[in-house]
């Protein structure tokens, strides 16, 4: 005998892909919209934001809503501020919203460059008076030109980050400041030095892409070998952390790579023991090559890496872990190569 009320109540924890998916949507709105009104009240000078107002304004169910708010909290993106339904954005919800493009460009843009010009003051102090220089809300307005609010405002983030610590009064740099803004040195130097790339001739430029991609991936923690060469093979880059190694092909051409380059590495790898490999090409890749790394994936890992591939990593769009991983897992899981 079937027991229909054991099928009944199984049901109410049976829920339709469909629907959760429309639930998952309306989540993802609902912080995105919430994120975006706190981040402009919060450079705009206001105290907080309403989200019992913003809820209505949606048209969003009560109970969803708050759910998504509790969430938010609880993933310290913002905070209650007042009673009644008032919150304020936290340094994590402010980056969150910068990285999701959910910030109006031109106050992002203005907010990334107050950060960057207080940050360049307190390393310029850091290397002029030592480590008990300290720098003051007033004077960092001298010095940056900026207004007071935007940076107190920015002066807070800085902090949460612990890129700079208060002294009381005032505030110094700390070693982990220090070391992001030489980070952020490097990066720019790279920057600076792919845009030079971009004008060199195709023959020299080849050679100097192979340099750059070995400087990024120095970048996101990986060691790299540069130009090596044994007694029958040369290789462009090896990379490798820990015992996880690549060999790298960089391509710098006119027209898309071939699958000859494909079989070329291929062959190398062939010669040594868990290697993966990597082909950088900036001028994209054919059909064959792609069809041709797809049906080695059973042999040999071979990832490629494309022009989008190289601009992300170098604006920051995107890391090298990352786009390993999401290569890596689609390689092995579909048998799919993706590049960008």
């Amino acid at each position: 005998m079937v027991n229909h009320h054991h099928n009944n109540i199984a049901t109410l924890y049976i829920h339709h892909p469909l629907s959760l998916n429309r639930e998952n949507m309306k989540h993802t709105e609902i912080e995105k919209t919430i994120l975006s009104n706190l981040y402009e009240a919060y450079f705009l000078g206001q105290s907080g934001s309403n989200l019992n107002q913003i809820r209505e304004n949606g048209g969003w169910d009560d109970n969803l809503f708050w759910k998504v708010a509790e969430r938010m909290t609880h993933d310290s993106l913002i905070k209650a501020s007042a009673m009644g339904g008032s919150y304020k954005i936290t340094s994590d919800g402010i980056l969150s919203a910068e990285r999701q493009g959910l910030a109006p460009q031109e106050l992002k843009t203005q907010n990334d460059r107050v950060r960057k010009l207080i940050m360049d003051v307190f390393v310029k102090t850091y290397e002029d008076d030592g480590i008990w220089a300290e720098e003051y809300i007033d004077s960092l307005v001298r010095k940056t030109g900026q207004d007071e609010y935007s940076i107190a405002q920015n002066i807070r983030i800085l902090e949460d980050y612990s890129h700079i610590e208060s002294t009381g009064g005032g505030y110094k740099i700390t070693h982990h400041g220090l070391d992001k803004m030489e980070e952020l040195r490097k990066k720019n130097l790279v920057s600076a030095e792919y845009k030079q790339i971009r004008e060199m001739n195709p023959q020299a430029r080849g050679r100097a892409l192979q340099k750059l991609f070995a400087k990024i991936v120095e970048q996101y923690g990986w060691l790299q070998e540069e130009g090596v060469r044994t007694s029958h093979e040369e290789m462009d880059v090896i990379i490798y952390c820990e015992r996880e190694y690549y060999l790298v092909e960089c391509k710098w051409e006119k027209d898309s790579i071939e699958a000859d380059v494909i079989r070329e590495l291929y062959g190398k790898l062939g010669n040594r023991i868990a290697v993966h490999g990597i082909v950088v090409s900036m001028s994209g890749f054919t059909t064959g090559a792609v069809k041709q790394a797809e049906d080695y994936a059973g042999q040999k890992v071979i990832l490629l890496f494309g022009l989008g591939d190289i601009d992300n990593m170098i604006t920051g769009q995107a890391n090298f872990g990352e786009l390993l991983n999401t290569k890596y897992k689609e390689l092995i899981t579909h048998k799919k190569v993706v590049f960008a």
